[in-house]
């Protein structure tokens, strides 16, 4: 299975998991056993911090930068590092750059 996420329009959600400003979410898969998608934090917007619960999540940066909140520790990304958040545990991330972050999310449910 090929997914472009250029094809797809973005869903805009304000205060994405209680972040400031919006995320723009491109959702290629969504089928019961996890999700794929890209998502874009316009500057200064973020992901507020939560705790995965039935599931953990891979996050790469493909593009752009900002500060991940990794259980209490503040680590600075860029393009081309990758974040896991294991079941349980806490984050959220900021864009603190002067571009669009764009992540790209895979969520496979752990149940």
């Amino acid at each position: 299975m090929i997914l472009d996420f250029h094809s797809l329009s973005p869903a805009v959600v304000p205060h994405f998991k209680g972040g400031e400003g919006e995320a723009q979410v491109r959702t290629a898969v969504s089928d019961g056993m996890g999700r794929i998608l890209t998502l874009t934090l316009p500057v200064g917007s973020s992901i507020g911090l939560h705790t995965h619960t039935g599931n953990c999540e891979i996050i790469h940066v493909l593009s752009g930068s900002g500060v991940c909140h990794d259980d209490g520790t503040d680590v600075p990304l860029t393009a081309g590092m990758t974040h896991y958040c294991s079941e349980g545990h806490t984050h959220g991330i900021d864009n603190t750059g002067a571009e669009p972050l764009v992540l790209l999310g895979i969520l496979p449910d752990v149940k």
